[in-house]
């Protein structure tokens, strides 16, 4: 399976506190904020992508309809992170959701705080407290970065880094934690 924006290495023989894998809750525990999604069957988003959300359905029992992020997009979400059929750790990683499964996502206009990891573009280097904005450049789609742009990058109102980026596991893929700010 090729991955798009995050490539999954072994896990780390030593893990370091407060490194997550993208698509999970960095805190929030033991709550489920998570709303359900769908998407088209050949749409292939990974955990942790930020997406754009397009609300299906009637107030109350309203769903989403995930597409990947363009320069058009104005509210987003985060894959959340599932077990996804995953039975024991000697599993390789689930890099995505399957094509045929119900999305959890983490709607960021929700009126909640919590943290989540998400994944970052490799060049870029966030700085703790600086604002975020999701890539719409093409191949890039979905991940954050540190600057806006006519042709990159749509600020994400009210989020900024919670942390520095770092590697999760002993793969190139860049993972960063957002928080939304009061």
């Amino acid at each position: 399976m090729s991955t798009r924006l995050f490539t999954y290495g072994n896990v780390k023989t030593v893990p370091k506190q407060n490194e997550w894998l993208p698509g999970v809750f960095a805190s929030a525990w033991g709550i489920n904020l998570n709303a359900p999604a769908t998407k088209a069957s050949d749409l292939a988003i990974e955990y942790g992508e930020i997406v754009q959300l397009n609300t299906v359905g009637m107030a109350g029992n309203a769903s989403y309809k995930v597409v990947r992020v363009s320069s058009a997009s104005t509210k987003f979400g985060v894959i959340l992170r599932t077990t996804d059929g995953q039975i024991g750790m000697e599993d390789e990683w689930l890099e995505r959701p399957r094509a045929s499964q119900t999305l959890s996502v983490y709607p960021l206009s929700s009126p909640n705080s919590f943290k989540v990891a998400v994944i970052v573009e490799a060049d870029e280097t966030p700085v703790v407290g600086e604002q975020v904005y999701v890539s719409y450049d093409t191949g890039e789609e979905g991940s954050v970065r540190i600057t806006a742009g006519s042709t990159v990058g749509i600020a994400l109102t009210g989020w900024t880094f919670a942390t520095a980026k770092y590697k999760p596991t002993k793969g190139v893929g860049y993972a960063v934690v957002i928080q939304r700010t009061v």
